[in-house]
């Protein structure tokens, strides 16, 4: 008899997940939360469910229903991760964390693929697992592809055999807390399971962490050493000389050399890879200066760590937009930066949260639920010598489809301006 696979959620994972279990030979179904929905009724005929990153643990129907019936050992319930890891043969590198994980696997691959690699970014950046198991399963890709895969807290939530050769965890910050029951260490104790299956000795943790291993990559001023002997690169000359983007430069290098021999790393073309390595879109983004004044665009900056991590990049004053979809995240570390910003502009569903944890010494403008208002206040506000950042510590979900749809409004109003 055909086993039938149910996939919680149709956006790219849930469709990858469907196109993979059709290869598999299991008859297949998307279902999403809708009203008036019968949640037992929909799932008690899957003998796999799967279930897309988007789907909330919390306040789905779908997902609580499929966990009784899983408690009930009625069926499989796993993430789309884990049906990707499944059913994919080879070897895979994992970067989790806060902060910096498209970046690091950004760059990962592109060291990789310089050192003659075949890597594929995936995960929560680029195509689901998933998918890439189902192209392989059809031939279309290579099976000495090496997915490095940029790994969400939602994505491991339904993981038991996710296994990645070598794993990195970057830090840990307040952010998602709204997702879970057990708070913001409920969210850290879900990030660590990307350790749970990866051998000690290729467990890579972020340079802001404590690390139980010796790393093979430290930073000396602005030299990159590996093994504390060979400098590999001298970071003053590279995109990647903020704090934020060395750690992440780290993280990348010490996944590589879990893979890769020594020489290979210290070889002409990895180091050109690492020069021509530009972040991409939406990260202390330079959109125009004008005046004296700098515009910038961080709207990849979704929670209070990664604001201040700009604010700590970005010289000189600024003049901050904030705000944006609560996930019920700790605002306080904004606060040691009160001398840096000279005016503060709120908008969005948590400005209000958001004004009570500042300083009264930072002037602020609450623009409600109107971004253009919010970028024309910042810009009346700006001195020569300032920045005018979009750096808003929040999602964006309240207002804009995503943070790139964010960041492209921000642009283009500012250079329309």
């Amino acid at each position: 008899m055909q086993q039938h696979c149910l996939i919680l959620g149709g956006g790219l994972s849930g469709k990858a997940a469907e196109r993979l279990a059709a290869s598999l030979g299991f008859s297949t179904a998307i279902l999403s939360d809708s009203p008036g929905l019968d949640a037992d009724a929909a799932v008690a005929e899957a003998d796999l469910i799967v279930t897309s990153p988007g789907m909330k643990p919390l306040v789905s129907p779908l997902w609580q229903a499929a966990m009784r019936r899983a408690g009930k050992g009625q069926c499989e319930f796993i993430s789309e991760l884990e049906f990707g890891f499944r059913n994919w043969p080879g070897k895979l590198l994992a970067i989790t964390g806060t902060n910096g994980k498209t970046t690091t696997t950004e760059l990962t691959a592109a060291l990789l693929t310089a050192a003659g690699v075949e890597a594929r970014t995936a995960g929560n950046i680029g195509l689901p697992l998933s998918e890439l198991a189902a192209d392989l399963r059809e031939g279309k890709l290579s099976p000495d592809a090496l997915p490095v895969v940029e790994v969400s807290s939602f994505q491991l939530e339904r993981c038991d055999t996710f296994a990645p050769f070598a794993a990195a965890l970057l830090n840990l910050e307040s952010d998602h807390v709204d997702r879970y029951a057990g708070g913001f260490a409920e969210y850290a104790a879900v990030k660590q399971r990307i350790f749970d299956r990866v051998a000690p000795e290729n467990r890579v943790y972020g340079l802001s962490m404590d690390s139980p291993v010796p790393r093979r990559v430290t930073l000396y001023g602005d030299a990159l050493m590996i093994d504390e002997e060979e400098v590999l690169i001298d970071l003053g000359n590279t995109a990647l000389s903020a704090v934020h983007n060395r750690e992440n430069l780290a993280a990348a290098v010490e996944l590589c050399l879990r893979v890769l021999p020594l020489e290979t790393v210290l070889s002409p073309e990895f180091r050109l890879a690492i020069h021509m390595f530009q972040p991409g879109r939406h990260r202390q983004e330079l959109v125009c200066e004008k005046n004296g004044v700098r515009y910038v665009n961080d709207s990849k900056a979704t929670n209070p760590a990664s604001t201040v991590a700009a604010l700590r990049a970005i010289p000189g004053t600024v003049v901050l937009l904030l705000g944006g979809l609560d996930k019920e995240m700790d605002f306080s570390p904004l606060a040691p930066f009160a001398d840096r910003i000279r005016f503060a502009v709120l908008y969005g569903e948590c400005r209000a949260k958001i004004a009570a944890a500042l300083p009264e010494s930072i002037p602020t403008a609450d623009c409600g639920m109107e971004f253009e208002r919010a970028i024309r206040t910042a810009c009346d506000h700006a001195q020569p010598g300032d920045t005018v950042l979009l750096a808003p510590a929040c999602a964006s979900m309240d207002m804009f489809r995503d943070y790139k749809e964010r960041g492209d409004r921000f642009a283009a109003f500012v250079k329309q301006l």
